[in-house]
């Protein structure tokens, strides 16, 4: 593994050098459906203020979950990937999907979905075929791959452990979209090897009981701020902030 690894994150550092893809992405990555929308404002907004604490404190890897399913973390995470890869070209920027519960930003990105970080967790593939560089742009992708298992023991592992050390080593910016905080403990696992943590949450739609039972879950972490999702145009919460 140890050698999958460093081969890994030699390819991470040359990231570019694979073939883009060219397959549709989803609508809802609206800085590149709609960037001049309104909701693609709000998360170049929030990737600005993410910069601002970047000034205050080191925090290169930043992971994104929520209470409940269906929340949107997954397309935060992967809008403000592609935001970060725009805004600064000279940055290497990679998006990795840890929710092995269920993936999405192979779907979204229009990317080959697998091999990918389950694959190369298992040792089933070299780092290189795990990652996608996004179309032309700095930002590469590694899906979930195949769902292990047992996810929670993959992502807890001594890989996981390696290859968060090599993507801090290989890029500048590093999201991760984590799996639900409250009905898996993937979130809670993986959030202590994080510089931020982010919660997603969805408007009229989450309880106030959850998200304290998730902020309770996620106690002890780096917890940096909730960003509110799906909120009304216009309505008194339809900005996505860190607290």
């Amino acid at each position: 593994m140890e050698h999958t690894l460093e081969k890994a994150q030699n390819f991470l550092s040359r990231a570019g050098e694979g073939a883009p893809s060219s397959n549709e992405v989803d609508r809802r990555l609206v800085t590149l459906t709609a960037p001049a929308s309104a909701a693609a404002e709000q998360y170049r907004a929030l990737y600005y203020r993410l910069e601002r604490m970047r000034e205050l404190a080191p925090m290169k890897l930043v992971a994104f979950t929520s209470a409940l399913p269906s929340e949107g973390k997954s397309v935060t995470a992967a809008n403000l990937a592609l935001t970060s890869a725009r805004a600064n070209r000279e940055r290497r920027v990679v998006l990795v999907d840890a929710d092995f519960r269920r993936s999405r930003a192979a779907n979204y990105l229009g990317i080959k979905p697998r091999p990918g970080l389950s694959e190369l967790l298992a040792g089933d593939c070299e780092g290189r075929e795990a990652v996608r560089r996004f179309r032309s742009s700095r930002l590469v992708v590694i899906p979930a791959g195949a769902p292990p298992e047992e996810p929670g023991q993959a992502l807890a592992g001594p890989r996981m452990r390696q290859l968060l050390h090599s993507l801090r080593e290989g890029f500048d910016e590093v999201y991760l979209d984590l799996p639900p905080a409250l009905p898996f403990a993937d979130a809670s696992i993986l959030a202590a090897s994080v510089d931020g943590l982010v919660l997603v949450i969805r408007a009229c739609a989450t309880s106030h009981r959850f998200v304290a039972e998730a902020i309770e879950r996620l106690s002890g972490t780096r917890l940096i701020g909730c960003v509110l999702n799906a909120a009304e145009p216009g309505g008194a919460f339809s900005e996505a902030y860190p607290r």
